[in-house]
């Protein structure tokens, strides 16, 4: 394909149908089952869609565009029909929320960041409504938005509210800008920045707008029956209160990264995490003031546009994505800005990592190296610069990514790649033609290195 379309990434966590499984009733029971399934099923279904689809672009117009389907309680997608764009609405309030949420995400992105779909190429919003019998889950497959109508008994009709559209479709955003690892730190960040944006836009349509200070930064407050103990799904502003109920369980979010949770479940805790960056940004979009996507927003869109954020994708941990967010903030408005978004992350227990890469591997090395990994090695004093270039005793090219170093040089076809780690680099060099060897590289005067 020639664009990416990402993973299935639901709004109700697994853990959640994992807990109404075991602490429901029958019927509870087998809808939590079933809600569990549809990951698996979904995700298989579109593999062999895309394997039989290679090579086939996508066609994208420059304007909005909208299509709701019905899967009439099947799993079949995207189903029949019912409305398309400019349609009148047909009487199914799933069918016209479906529609009306697609369209208020659509006009945040444009007329806030001047944003042409998910895709900034004008990508259709495609959605089914109806999936399957009682589905418990709103979700973005990687092409387009699934909704199931709740049980009635704990959840409501999931098309019911606008932030978990927006939520579910920002999905696609990070995948055509960051592509942001739906795994540990790196998949809270993707799963943050949905929350960013829907709560944006429920802020953005709400009569008459609401300001940061005013909005209730509840995540999905609509979705949840008078039957569950609980106000919504996550609390941006106090993450860890939306819901403690005998059958959901309690909301698990930490607030704090002293209270980080280390777990293999839900990709790496990617809805539990994500409550400390949500945290951070609840309290930089209140401290910086006004309306969220004034300034708030803008410095967040911006951080996840950063190309820096694509390059450490699954590797991208809170503290990268604290120093973007100062970077943008000082860029796009001034110091006062930034400290204010600087503030809100220390209080969280987040400290950016305020040093790029290319001032960190800047510096004089001292490279040994071995062809044919022998006893006696060459050694060679380097200077590297932050234009990605080194000159010394020999000359070339240098470039780092997810600890690893790769070194060319101006002179032999010889390439030298391996693992940095603070001071030191070791790693395997190649010409390409059978002729391989060993190296390491020391950072010059690096204290308990020996042998420069």
């Amino acid at each position: 394909m020639n664009h990416a379309h990402g993973t299935f990434c639901g709004v109700i966590p697994p853990f959640v149908h994992e807990h109404m499984a075991v602490h429901g009733d029958d019927r509870t029971r087998r809808n939590a089952l079933t809600a569990l399934s549809v990951d698996t099923t979904v995700r298989a279904e579109r593999l062999i869609v895309d394997l039989t689809t290679a090579g086939v672009a996508a066609q994208a117009t420059a304007h909005k565009e909208r299509a709701v389907h019905t899967a009439d309680n099947t799993g079949a997608l995207p189903g029949t029909l019912v409305r398309s764009e400019g349609d009148p609405s047909n009487g199914d309030p799933a069918v016209d929320e479906a529609y009306d949420g697609l369209g208020a995400t659509f006009d945040l992105l444009q007329e806030v960041f001047g944003r042409n779909s998910l895709d900034d190429a004008g990508m259709p919003l495609i959605s089914t409504v109806h999936y399957q019998d009682k589905y418990n889950n709103a979700a973005w497959d990687g092409r387009q938005m699934i909704f199931g109508d709740g049980d009635g008994q704990y959840f409501n009709r999931f098309t019911a509210a606008v932030d978990v559209i927006g939520h579910e479709l920002a999905h696609g955003v990070t995948t055509h800008e960051s592509d942001l690892l739906y795994m540990h730190q790196s998949g809270a960040l993707n799963e943050h920045f949905s929350d960013v944006v829907g709560a944006m836009v429920k802020q953005y349509v709400a009569v008459p707008r609401q300001t940061a200070e005013e909005a209730d930064w509840i995540i999905g407050a609509e979705l949840l029956t008078s039957a569950v103990n609980g106000v919504g799904l996550r609390s941006m502003k106090a993450p860890g209160t939306a819901f403690d109920d005998p059958v959901l369980g309690k909301d698990p979010q930490p607030d704090h990264m002293s209270r980080y949770v280390e777990t293999l479940s839900d990709n790496g805790g990617v809805h539990i995490n994500s409550g400390i960056p949500n945290r951070a940004f609840h309290l930089a979009a209140t401290g910086l003031g006004g309306y969220t996507w004034e300034k708030g927003g803008r410095i967040w869109y911006a951080a996840m546009r950063d190309p820096e954020l694509r390059r450490l994708r699954g590797t991208a941990q809170f503290k990268d994505f604290a120093r973007l967010t100062l970077e943008h903030a000082a860029a796009l408005y001034g110091p006062a800005e930034r400290e204010v978004v600087e503030d809100a992350w220390e209080q969280v227990g987040v400290t950016a990592e305020t040093v790029p890469v290319a001032e960190q591997v800047a510096d004089v090395w001292v490279l040994h190296y071995s062809w044919g990994c022998t006893d006696s090695s060459t050694r060679a004093v380097l200077t590297f610069h932050q234009d990605g270039s080194f000159n010394g005793d020999l000359a070339g090219k240098w470039h780092q990514q997810d600890g690893t170093l790769l070194l060319s040089f101006d002179d032999g076809p010889a390439q030298y790649a391996g693992t940095l780690v603070g001071d030191v680099a070791t790693g395997a060099m190649s010409t390409f033609a059978g002729a391989d060897g060993c190296w390491h590289l020391t950072r010059q005067g690096a204290a308990g290195i020996v042998g420069n």
